[in-house]
């Protein structure tokens, strides 16, 4: 018996769902980073990823360093990011940031191994 397209609508629209939550506990959007989970937020030009595990148990990133390439009023810019706590890396951009900020997170952990993960 061959599937029905109403059965791969219905696979389609309930994968996301099942995937985790768009929206994290400080109100930001959430992204795959690699093994990691990223929450990037922003208020007027500072941007801050905080990390977190598979199970959403913070990722302590003594020693990340993070590199946001974001979309600002039609032009890309890159922003440093250091550790600011426990799993939160932040930066400050040149211009004021957009609720929901577009663009690229990188993470570097301590021994050089690189992950990124995209806003849309």
């Amino acid at each position: 018996m061959r599937p029905t397209p109403v059965v791969f609508a219905l696979v389609l629209a309930v994968a996301p769902a099942i995937a985790h939550d768009t929206k994290g506990p400080h109100g930001g959007r959430i992204a795959d980073v690699g093994p990691f989970h990223a929450e990037l937020t922003s208020k007027e030009n500072t941007i801050e990823v905080y990390v977190s595990d598979s199970a959403n148990k913070a990722v302590p990133i003594a020693g990340y360093k993070g590199l946001a390439i974001l979309l600002i009023s039609g032009k890309s810019e890159r922003v440093q990011l250091e550790p600011a706590g426990d799993n939160k890396l932040s930066g400050i951009a040149s211009a004021l940031l957009p609720r929901a900020p577009k663009g690229v997170v990188r993470l570097t952990s301590p021994d050089g191994k690189t992950s990124q993960g995209k806003f849309d």
